[in-house]
């Protein structure tokens, strides 16, 4: 399967599943993303981690990281990009216009996100870093 159908497929999937946190939020769309590109299991190994907004802050300081930019950094063990380097399928960190930073993906010309109101789609200016899968 090329590298936009898995794509395809993967987000179609990841955005059916009903929003919840620690199995079905932005954190685990771009870990199945990684997954799907990179053919590893981090979503099974951080699936219910956390089941609120203040424990998902709470697991991220327990791994040592103050960012999700810098837990993906160490998880993928590369530099964050800037967001114009993105790549179709490649995971984003985004800043919302609330100020809070959500994991999403390249779609190419734009970047999208899962919020507990579904699908979030933005701009490459929302976007603080970026990381190149597969």
């Amino acid at each position: 399967m090329n590298r936009f159908r898995i794509v395809e497929a993967t987000l179609a999937r990841e955005l059916a599943k009903p929003y919840a946190y620690g199995s079905a939020d932005c954190f685990m769309l771009g870990c199945a993303f990684i997954d799907a590109l990179t053919g590893s299991s981090v979503a099974e190994r951080y699936r219910g981690a956390y089941r609120t907004l203040a424990g998902a802050q709470r697991a991220l300081r327990r791994r040592g990281h103050a960012s999700l930019v810098s837990f993906f950094a160490a998880e993928l063990a590369q530099e964050p990009m800037g967001g114009a380097e993105a790549r179709l399928g490649d995971v984003v960190i985004l800043r919302l216009s609330d100020g809070a930073e959500h994991v999403g993906v390249c779609l190419g010309g734009r970047f999208v996100t899962k919020t507990e109101r579904g699908r979030s789609d933005h701009a490459l200016a929302d976007v603080i870093a970026a990381f190149h899968l597969g």
